[in-house]
């Protein structure tokens, strides 16, 4: 960052930010730990820890051997959803259909916390019916301000200013439904509360037409419904099953709201704000002035997403590369980032890598993206190296494990650990006053500081030093929620001002059967994605033990689709979209939906032990997911793609 830099590319708005950053524009903080431990109810959302995080997924395991329930959204029937109380087989990119569906279960038989509702969220707030905008204390003639909201005291028949911070609001019998006509300064002003609204756009949503659009049966959503609530507390989890749509926001939202009708939020059982060991923050940050800030890329277009925080999206970096808009990108420093396999939009991608002016690649392996590398630095592997890790997250005692790990062998070759690198590029272009000296005990030592932990008792006890953590409860009890109202945001006035819709309305995915009727002559099928459990994104593919196991790509396909195509188990199957198409082995399996089919992303690797060749990352015997995805096509808020709801077709072919 001291360098200058207003962009980092390293695929957020594809993994962790809706959960860790579209769920600030509800509850002012991140999705957080479920604690799992203590919760009646488990509810993963388009996640399956066992393919993604087994720490976790062996605490769901013992959670359902105590007794807790288990529910799972997912379009496969894989990790927690093949023994879980309620699966809920959806179709790919319908999720906030579904959340609101639930909801409306919920509200309409008063099955959610109405206590917490009326006093953490902001359903209490006035809307301006004739301006479809947030009542505030001006429009009312009360000095607070515009910066003030207002509810309306049914006991008093009066509205009243809300108080910033709901822990310090005097307990009222707030309205949440109907209309009132309030009195201001420029005359008479109707108004309904926020829960009001999110109450009729739920109405709209009954298990129905719910089940029509997400192809979740009716009674199953209602029971979904039902055991939520009467399993409370409730721990729920979501990540790239929600997060790698068109809709992807939006339907974070619909999630979270829907999570907060359960009143769990910060209890024991629900999901909080983990504790962590104390530190000094050294990411630098601080070096970032607002202008450059102001340059990210994508930042004009969407305010709100990850260019908020200086992350800028793969789509965004070719487009300035190619297009030089809103100014041209001319190199590019790239540490294990293999765009060209992990990300959309693949030819465009390749074309901008060609058209750099200057790229240096650091890796492990000669990847696709390295190859078009004007330098590539070698990179060694976690174990020729010193690793320093604080806080391994699941629970407050491993939150609470500080451990320093010892390189076990020597670094092959002329291979670097990447953080020496930085170290030593800081210190070549001038930079060693902020980079610790180009030192990275130095460094360390720093971070760890308000610990308390010593740099050289923490490498003499490689097993790690325990210090207490303990994660509080319900916070926002003394400080409310981290948001422009102070509560949980049903409504949104941060996402009306941008433009976008302030309650978490549905939007059919861009690239579904619904929103491209045109297409389906020739793309029949809808088009997910999965992650295999025996390899990590791009890697792996050439361990022989490994590979032996899956040699292959595979695609899931429903037994009576594959035969409607005249493919049978084993077979190559040639998947085409209206991007391109790639080749995989056919898998058949009876619990998918017979319009939905799955591929693999990461492929590309050569095993040279078991004569097994590299596959091309584009053209012909490509094996590349992503050259299947349009990275043109995006969510308007976060720039997610629809890796995992798009439009395919399918055949077999020889090889």
């Amino acid at each position: 960052m001291p360098f200058g830099s207003s962009n980092n590319c390293y695929g957020t708005e594809i993994c962790n930010w809706h959960k860790d950053h579209a769920t600030e524009y509800t509850y002012g903080v991140g999705i957080g730990r479920p604690d799992l431990d203590q919760a009646g109810c488990i509810l993963l959302w388009g996640h399956n820890p066992n393919t993604s995080w087994l720490a976790q997924a062996q605490r769901v395991s013992e959670a359902r051997r105590r007794g807790a329930s288990i529910v799972v959204v997912d379009p496969r029937r894989a990790g927690p959803a093949i023994k879980a109380d309620q699966w809920l087989q959806i179709r790919p990119g319908t999720d906030g259909a579904l959340a609101l569906g639930i909801a409306w279960v919920m509200l309409s038989e008063s099955g959610y916390d109405h206590d917490f509702v009326q006093r953490w969220t902001n359903a209490p707030l006035l809307i301006h019916e004739s301006e479809g905008r947030l009542l505030t204390a001006s429009d009312i003639g009360a000095p607070e301000g515009a910066d003030r909201y207002v509810g309306w005291d049914q006991g008093r028949n009066t509205p009243v200013v809300m108080a910033s911070n709901p822990a310090q609001q005097a307990k009222a019998d707030w309205l949440l439904t109907g209309e009132v006509t309030v009195d201001g300064p420029t005359g008479a002003m109707v108004c309904r509360p926020v829960f009001d609204h999110y109450y009729a756009l739920c109405a709209d949503w009954t298990p129905e037409r719910t089940a029509e659009v997400t192809g979740v049966p009716a009674d199953q959503i209602r029971d979904t419904a039902r055991l939520l609530w009467a399993s409370r507390p409730v721990s729920y989890y979501a990540w790239s099953g929600v997060g790698q749509h068109t809709n992807a926001t939006q339907t974070d939202r619909a999630i979270s709201i829907l999570y907060s009708l359960l009143g769990s939020i910060g209890s024991a059982g629900g999901n909080q704000q983990p504790a962590g060991v104390p530190l000094n923050d050294v990411s630098g940050h601080e070096f970032v002035t607002e202008v450059q800030r102001s340059k990210t890329l994508g930042l004009q277009e969407r305010p709100l997403g990850p260019a908020k925080n200086g992350w800028c999206t793969s789509r965004d970096l070719y487009h300035s590369i190619l297009e030089g808009e809103p100014y041209r990108v001319r190199a590019l420093l790239s540490f294990g980032q293999n765009l060209i396999i992990s990300h959309g939009g693949v030819e465009r991608g390749i074309e901008a890598l060609k058209a750099l002016e200057f790229h240096v690649h650091t890796d492990i392996f000669l990847t696709p993206t390295a190859s078009y590398a004007d330098i590539v630095l070698p990179v060694n592997t976690a174990w020729e190296r010193d690793s320093l890790r604080v806080g391994f997250e699941v629970t407050d005692a491993a939150n609470g494990w500080v451990q320093f790990r010892h390189a076990a062998v020597e670094s092959a070759g002329e291979s670097k650990d990447d953080g020496w690198m930085v170290f030593e590029l800081a210190k070549r272009l001038g930079l060693a006053d902020v980079f610790w000296g180009g030192d990275m005990d130095t460094a360390w030592r720093e971070w760890l500081a308000p610990s308390g932990v010593d740099l050289d008792e923490l490498k003499q006890n490689p097993r790690g030093i325990q210090l207490a953590v303990e994660t509080p409860l319900a916070p926002h009890l003394v400080d409310g929620f981290k948001t422009p109202t102070g509560r949980i945001e049903i409504w949104s006035h941060t996402f009306q001002v941008h433009g976008q819709d302030p309650l978490p309305s549905f939007v059919e995915p861009d690239m579904s059967p619904v929103t491209r009727k045109a297409l389906l002559k020739h793309y029949p099928l809808v088009l997910g994605s999965a992650k295999s459990h025996r390899y990590c994104h791009s890697q792996h593919r050439n361990l022989a033990g490994l590979r032996r196991l899956q040699k292959d790509p595979l695609v899931e396909i429903h037994p009576q689709t594959a035969a409607g195509y005249g493919i049978a188990p084993d077979d190559w199957v040639l998947i085409t979209t209206p991007q391109g198409g790639i080749q995989a082995r056919a898998v058949l399996k009876s619990s998918l939906r017979m319009d939905t089919v799955f591929a693999q992303h990461g492929w590309w690797q050569a095993c040279d032990s078991l004569g097994l060749a590299a596959a091309p990352a584009s053209g012909k015997g490509s094996t590349n997911f992503n050259l299947l995805i349009d990275d043109e096509v995006s969510d308007p808020i976060s720039g997610s793609v629809a890796h995992r709801s798009y439009l395919c077709n399918i055949e077999r072919v020889d090889i």
